[in-house]
């Protein structure tokens, strides 16, 4: 057998053995170091001073260029316009021309020391003088065009020395930046022999640790595997072997028992109302009830056996070994006595009950599907019957279960199709004032095959599977849409009352529906009154009281329906914002029979008074009823004397009959 030990410390056996720690560092040799540094060193200052001759010469060849260019300049303006200070021109020309030859520290301008750079200056010296002479006579007298042919035969000189000064500066800088490229390739290669020497120890210890993280990580995928290998079998809330262990096991329990010719017997447990524990209490108080239920399970059967759980609160139980189909039913019992038991949840102490389906091999299914799927027809079969019970499989509970299938299956379709739902509509009447006051929306199902399929043939099946909920907003969008439309042509002002089921009023936002459904009909939240079930007030009283005054403060009516059937109490009753109630129809029947209805009549009657509730009887049927009730201070009534549920298109000319002499009920 499968047990349910706790999950996490079966997880947590699984582990690894530590990594072995890590080697000491060796001493480090600090002699290399330092040599090694020192090098470093000289090299960093010989390549400053380097960055620093190349800096200063790179400035003087930008004197010497800029001052040719200075040259060229001065001659270009010449050769275009004589400037009106000759005298300061020709200073300038003969200055910046020996700056050229000779050097001017002033000014920042080395010596040439190239012998292209001479050869060139020796040239422009010609030119240079015939300008200079040219200019001084053009300073004694009228300036003749020898001027400008002396200063454009200056400008060709120097501008070839221009470009050959800007041409052997680039070659410096080129040669310069190479002698700085192969220092800082030295220092480089230096500083990474350098840092392999220090930190080779380090580096021994870096891949000592890759070595044992790559390890570890192999340490850890084996451990992953092996826990992964256990959440695949294994459910780890509860620790059970899961659906797909329990589908072998149960394959391996049938294949033994057709060898050897023995019973298997699977049941089907599902607990009923865990969905409730969920809403109130939240998954954290669900999951520990599911653990508590696993443990239980376990304790009521043998070692032998095998408990799963399959998902939800749904766990199967798998019985081998026994030869008479009564033994199951037994430890079923014991089951259900272990898990009705209280369950201490924190602060909170919870009584959950279960249903138990019971299906045996090789009486109900010849292999391990379909007695799976029978037990699961039984466990359905336990709930309907009162839940907190066991049912075993039988031929005629395939047959229900079938039928039920189809009626959920149909019912979707009706939603989806629109067509076949309806809304019909019961009066509600003032006997005393002669007045239709209202209508009940009651929902049909008009089946294509079945014919009209009976509300309390598939309302408990929408309940079970949540399709109360789009139901409960069709009712609305309904309802709200036929009382606008009944207004549009002229009724009077008349309230439509719609049920509201616990579970929806539990699980779905009713008050967010309401609204919406109000809001696309455009109709008044005062013609629409929302009928809630005692059951519905009990299962939280809290949010029940919430809800209630949510819509009490949208403008909607909120009635108690067939009231007296259930737990509510005059105090709690009190206390909410209740506009009316209405007598279960079991106490207007027997009105007239015994003294019990009139009595309990009568109580509610006083008590709705003292609380200012309006009453309605529903169920009348007679006229004796009308007269009961009529005496008791009830003059508002619902029922098939008055009125069976009538179709939308009917409605305007009952409330016409009614309210004129012509209605053939006297009263």
């Amino acid at each position: 057998m499968t047990t349910s030990g706790s999950p996490g410390d079966i997880l947590d056996s699984i582990s690894i053995e530590p990594p072995p720690p890590l080697a000491a560092a060796r001493p480090q040799p600090v002699g290399r170091y330092l040599l090694g540094l020192v090098v470093i060193a000289a090299l960093v200052i010989a390549s400053t001073f380097l960055t620093y001759a190349s800096l200063s010469q790179q400035r003087g060849d930008t004197a010497l260029i800029e001052t040719a260019a200075t040259q060229v300049r001065l001659a270009g303006e010449v050769a275009a316009t004589l400037p009106p200070d000759v005298a300061a021109l020709v200073a300038e020309l003969e200055a910046n021309q020996l700056a050229l030859q000779f050097g001017d520290d002033g000014r920042g301008i080395p010596a040439t020391t190239s012998e292209a750079v001479d050869a060139m200056l020796i040239t422009a010296a010609g030119p240079h003088a015939a300008l200079i002479a040219a200019l001084d006579t053009a300073a004694a007298g009228e300036p003749g065009p020898e001027v400008a042919a002396a200063a454009r035969a200056f400008v060709t000189p120097m501008s070839l020395l221009e470009f050959q000064l800007r041409s052997e500066a680039e070659e410096r800088i080129e040669a310069l930046q190479q002698q700085q490229y192969v220092l800082l390739s030295v220092i480089l290669v230096l500083l990474i022999l350098e840092g392999i020497f220090l930190f080779r120890p380090l580096t021994a210890r870096v891949r000592d640790r890759w070595l044992r993280r790559d390890e570890t990580l192999h340490r850890e995928h084996v451990l992953d595997q092996k826990r992964l290998s256990y959440l695949a079998r294994y459910d780890p809330l509860t620790g059970l072997i899961n659906r797909t262990l329990f589908a072998d096991r149960l394959q391996s329990a049938v294949a033994r028992a057709r060898r050897d010719g023995g019973l298997v017997a699977l049941m089907f447990l599902d607990m009923d109302d865990f969905k409730t524990v969920n809403d109130r209490y939240g998954h954290a108080v669900g999951d520990a009830l599911l653990r508590q239920v696993a443990e239980r399970l376990v304790g009521s059967v043998r070692e032998s056996d095998t408990v799963a759980r399959l998902g939800g609160d749904e766990f199967t139980v798998i019985l081998e070994g026994g030869h008479r189909v009564e033994d199951a039913g037994r430890v079923a019992t014991k089951i259900l006595a272990a898990l009705a038991q209280p369950y201490r949840l924190g602060q909170r102490e919870i009584v959950v009950t279960s249903s138990i389906g019971i299906a045996t091999y090789p009486i109900d299914g010849d292999d391990a599907d379909s007695l799976l799927r029978d037990a699961d027809v039984a466990m359905y079969s336990a709930k309907a019957a009162g839940r907190n019970t066991y049912q075993y499989f039988t031929k005629e509970l395939r047959e229900r279960t079938s039928e039920r299938i189809a009626l959920i299956d149909g019912l979707r379709r009706a939603l989806d199709d629109g067509s076949q739902l309806e809304l019909v509509y019961q009066p509600k009447v003032d006997i005393e004032q002669r007045l239709v006051i209202g209508f009940e929306a009651l929902l049909r199902w008009n089946h294509p095959e079945l014919g009209r399929v009976l509300p309390s043939r598939f309302v408990p099946l929408a309940e079970e599977t949540d399709l109360i909920l789009p139901i409960g907003e069709w009712v609305l969008d309904t309802a709200c849409a036929q009382m606008k439309d009944w207004r549009r042509n002229g009724l009077p002002d008349l309230s439509v009352a719609v049920n509201v089921s616990p579970r929806q009023f539990r699980m779905g936002n009713v008050v967010e529906t309401v609204a919406t459904s109000l809001a696309a009909a455009g109709l008044s939240p005062r013609f629409l009154e929302i009928e809630l079930t005692e059951a519905t007030l009990v299962a939280d009283a809290e949010m029940a009281r919430r809800g209630i005054e949510r819509l009490r403060d949208m403008g909607v009516r909120v009635s108690v329906d067939d009231f007296g059937t259930g737990y509510t109490s005059l105090r709690y009753l009190s206390q909410l914002p209740i506009d009316a109630l209405k007598i279960d129809r079991s106490f207007v029947r027997d009105i007239d029979a015994s003294g019990n209805g009139a009595a309990i009549s009568s109580a509610v009657l006083g008590m709705a008074r003292s609380l200012h509730m309006d009453v309605v009887a529903e169920g009348v049927e007679t006229v004796d009823q009308v007269d009961v009730l009529r005496s008791l201070g009830c003059t508002r009534m619902q029922g098939f004397l008055f009125s069976r549920p009538l179709p939308a298109s009917e409605v305007p000319r009952f409330v016409a009959e009614f309210q004129s002499e012509g209605h053939s009920l006297a009263v």
